[in-house]
């Protein structure tokens, strides 16, 4: 239940600041991301360590199996996957993106839409595989068509 607040009271202070806290977003310390994503990973049932988060937060593509699984662990628990499903709830993603990129809703459903289809396609139904070929499906369309992707300092 506290989370759920910490969650709901972080929102509510980012639509309150959006315009200012939006230009902070873009460029977070990678101190900061780690503190922000380590009680989250502590919950995974495969422990990652600090490169493990330090993969997801970079997005690297050739991700370790641990990395991929931490992802999947986090779409989870924000309750990211279609119930009963491997799909990624679109709808429940671009209630958080929207903070974000509220002008682009229609777009980001639509490319959501698409990389889930694409892992249907691929035939991938581990929950891990499917969590980061997702995350990066998505980052590589949102970087095709110019969205600002916000950045880690490391």
């Amino acid at each position: 239940m506290n989370k759920v607040l910490t969650v709901f009271a972080v929102v509510v202070l980012m639509i309150a600041t959006r315009k200012v806290l939006a230009e902070k977003i873009m460029k977070a310390p990678m101190g900061l991301a780690l503190e922000t994503l380590e009680p989250f990973a502590m919950n995974c049932k495969l422990k990652p360590e600090k490169a493990h988060m330090e993969e997801l937060i970079l997005n690297k593509e050739d991700a370790d199996l641990i990395t991929k699984c931490l992802r999947g662990c986090l779409m989870e628990q924000f309750q990211l996957f279609v119930e009963d499903s491997t799909d990624v709830n679109t709808e429940k993603l671009l209630s958080w993106m929207v903070l974000l990129y509220s002008e682009k809703i229609d777009e980001l459903r639509a490319i959501s839409n698409g990389c889930n289809a694409k892992n249907v396609e691929m035939g991938i139904t581990d929950k891990c595989e499917v969590a980061h070929s997702y995350a990066m499906c998505m980052l590589k369309e949102m970087k095709e068509r110019e969205y600002e992707i916000p950045e880690v300092e490391q």
